[in-house]
This record gives C-alpha cells, structure tokens and sequence, in this order.
C-alpha cells in the first residue's frame, strides 16, 4: 500500500484523539462489528457489497483506519438536489482523510476515476469508499490509491451523476439490511474483512468492547486448537453456543 494510504498519526483531517485511531487499528473490522452490535446497532457498523479495487491491506499493519470526508452524489436529472457549493470535492478534501462517497443506487456510471483519485492521491486522502462504482482501475492501482466500491464501470460521472453536497449525513440503503448512517468524522476501518464505519460517539465504547471480545476469542481459539470441542468451549468463555 502507498505510504499516504494507512496512518492515521499523520491526519491534520482527524478529531477523534490519535491514541483512539492506533487502537482501533489493532483491532479488526470483525471485532468492531461484534462490539457494535453489542451496542444495538443493527448493522454492526458494515458497509455491505464493497470490494477493494485499489491498493489493499494484507495485514495488520496495513489496515486503513481514518475519518470520514462524505460526498454525497445525485442523478445529473435531479433539478431539486443542492448543488455543490465551494467547487471540487476533491479540491475540498482534506489529508488524512477517508472520502466516502453514496451515489443513488439505480446509477451504473463511475464516481470515482484516474483523475480524480490522482487528485485526491497528492492531497494525501488515506482511500476513497464508494457506494456505488468507479473505473480506471490500472490508474488507481499504479496510484497506489486504496479504493473500495461497489462495483466498477467503464462509465464517467457526466451526463450520469453529479456531486450535491459534502459533508452531511448520507444514508446507505440496501435490500433486506438495516440502515446505515454515516456522518463526517465517524472512524473508518478497513481490512482483508471488509468495511466497518464507527460512529465518532462511539469509539471508546467499541474499543473496550473490541478488546474485551478478542481476548475471549483468543482463549477459544487456544482451547479449539488443543481440539476441545466447540459448544464446550463457548459455553466455558462466551456463556453460550452457536456463535461463531
């Protein structure tokens, strides 16, 4: 991964304290997602159907933790949407952030490509997370550029889609799977496993939780690997059975 791409100590974007961001960074978005649905958030903070399309964390120490920059981007026939104030959101956009971007669903066009990931690149943006697609990939590779999304296209953002806003709330909706809110400066975290987003309220609360929960896995883990059986084992650390 590129050396813009993963460290959150260098952020001048971020508001959550830094010793916050390094230990969410040792823990990983499985862990995160159990700690949140210990705190009743249905969705465990998961991003559904991303794929990594850009550079990726293959371990620990690439794992992308970072806060939030949200674009939030319209069909280009939606006359009753804002249009974005400011100029650019690239040009917007500060370093050390992560740019979560929602475009409507129904749209098959890129919101993301070569250019604009270059763009954001240079401004030291740590990754770019699209609900929705992007292309150019051999550019955004060669950048270095880790990019999740859902898909990607051959297809540009004009005459398809046009950014609204930036930094407000978006909402992130999928068949049969709760709701997700995302605000600015909620924490990012990206790994091998997927994406999970943190809401900034939350951080410390997860991360007790987090660790709390790895700990007890570790002693299963130990335990399954002495070849104990499963229900012994989760009833003696978890108090239950069938999780897995």
């Amino acid at each position: 991964m590129s050396s813009t791409a993963s460290n959150p100590t260098t952020s001048t974007y971020a508001k959550t304290p830094l010793h916050l961001l390094e230990a969410l960074k040792q823990l990983s978005t499985c862990e995160i997602s159990d700690a949140l649905i210990k705190l009743k958030i249905p969705s465990g903070g998961y991003v559904p159907d991303l794929e990594p399309f850009g550079a990726f964390p293959t371990s620990e120490k690439d794992r992308l933790v970072g806060e939030v920059f949200t674009v939030q981007m319209v069909d280009a026939n939606d006359s009753l949407a804002p249009k974005l104030d400011g100029g650019h959101f690239v040009d917007q956009a500060l370093p050390g952030c992560i740019v979560f971007i929602s475009s409507p669903h129904h749209i098959k066009s890129a919101s993301l490509g070569g250019l604009l990931a270059a763009g954001l690149h240079v401004k030291a943006v740590q990754a770019v997370v699209i609900d929705g697609r992007c292309r150019d990939l051999q550019e955004i590779r060669t950048l270095g550029m880790p990019v999740w999304a859902s898909s990607h296209s051959t297809l540009g953002q004009s005459p398809f889609t046009r950014p609204s806003t930036i930094q407000q709330p978006l909402t992130i909706t999928h068949p049969n799977w709760p709701t997700l809110t995302i605000s600015p400066h909620d924490v990012l975290i990206a790994d091998i496993d997927g994406v999970v987003v943190v809401p900034s309220d939350k951080v410390e609360q997860v991360i007790e939780l987090a660790i709390k929960g790895k700990q007890v896995d570790q002693k299963c883990m130990n335990d399954i690997l002495e070849g104990k059986g499963v229900a012994e084992t989760f009833a003696k650390h978890r108090g239950q059975t069938g999780k897995h």
